[in-house]
């Protein structure tokens, strides 16, 4: 996915690159469906200003002033759109920071042209922004109206819309997971502590928060399908309820004085439709909870119990290792 998502982002700094040179605009989101926003922002805004940056530079050198400033004013029009959004820590705010540097280089690039004795209508431009300045704010206004027209700004709004949505969600997602996450980390205790009891109620919990809270956002914003707390939750779930029907069985019957049941849920018994990689880390996190059920056992000298955990993490450690390809997290959670 991530290999994709990159191809798609150099698709797209690409088609920006081209509808430079045909329009001198900003390519807008709706003329690339197929990226989603945040791979449009990364190429056709953040890529395309590094882009005018080389571009400039060698206009530059050919003493082109007219080409240089015009880079300079879309890379400032697509800064200045970009201040409006709230980046978090993470590429896109890596990559907005590149945008900043490509204006300072355009502008000097327009200095030393300048200063170098350049004939060109950037002198006229120059007397002429000091006669703006001295206008009324409404004919001031009406000339910065034509500078804006370079990108589109009714598309670049509603994008930064639905991104603000989509950063809500993802907050109100991250809490909602604690929750579920906390309940299924507690009942595996529970179930260390032979409180079935309190452990089943924990689980109901946990399934509860998940299919009347997180799914229903995921509903409304599948990408969020992806993020790791949503995943990490549902592992922890799936862990938890592994455990619980390894200790009684599937038709909760087992366990007791007659020892654990010794039953595995296959992925498909679930209640949440799973990832496969979800899946194997529930299982893999299961190999050690089972080893501390043998810890207990074994002081008190129970043999049976102690073979029962050694058939079955040997059992899931020869499953896994015949599959031809296990997430890399999978190979760190099997080494330990």
């Amino acid at each position: 996915e991530a290999n994709l998502s990159f191809r798609v982002e150099d698709y797209v700094r690409l088609k920006a690159y081209q509808c430079f040179f045909d329009t001198g605009t900003l390519l807008s989101p709706s003329d690339c469906k197929y990226a989603t926003d945040e791979e449009y922002l990364a190429g056709a805004c953040m890529g395309l200003s590094q882009d005018l940056a080389r571009y400039g530079m060698g206009r530059a050198t050919a003493r082109d002033v007219d080409s240089v400033k015009m880079a300079r004013n879309l890379v400032q029009e697509i800064q200045n759109q970009l201040l409006q959004f709230d980046f978090r820590n993470g590429p896109l705010r890596r990559k907005f920071d590149g945008t900043k540097y490509a204006l300072k280089t355009l502008e000097t690039l327009l200095y030393e042209l300048a200063v170098t004795g350049e004939e060109s209508e950037f002198f006229n431009n120059i007397a002429t922004k000091a006669k703006v300045d001295e206008e009324p704010d409404a004919k001031r206004m009406k000339q910065d109206d034509d500078s804006s027209a370079l990108v589109p700004q009714e598309d670049l709004e509603s994008l930064r819309k639905r991104m603000e949505l989509r950063d809500n969600l993802r907050e109100k997602l991250i809490k909602l997971c604690r929750d579920g996450q906390k309940a299924a980390k507690q009942s595996i205790f529970a179930l260390h502590r032979n409180d079935k009891e309190k452990a089943e109620s924990l689980l109901l919990k946990c399934e509860t928060c998940i299919q009347e809270h997180l799914l229903p956002i995921i509903e409304e914003e599948p990408q969020l399908r992806n993020s790791g707390s949503f995943s990490g939750v549902l592992e922890e779930y799936v862990e938890g309820k592994l455990f619980h029907t390894w200790l009684y069985g599937k038709d909760d019957d087992g366990g007791g004085e007659d020892g654990a049941a010794g039953e595995l849920l296959h992925m498909e018994d679930f209640l949440f439709q799973l990832k496969p990689a979800e899946y194997l880390g529930g299982l893999c996190d299961l190999t050690g909870e089972v080893g501390r059920y043998a810890v207990q056992r074994g002081t008190v000298r129970d043999l049976n119990g102690v073979k029962l955990v050694l058939h079955t993490n040997q059992l899931i450690l020869q499953s896994i290792q015949t599959m031809e390809r296990t997430p890399s997290y999978t190979n760190k959670k099997m080494d330990q």
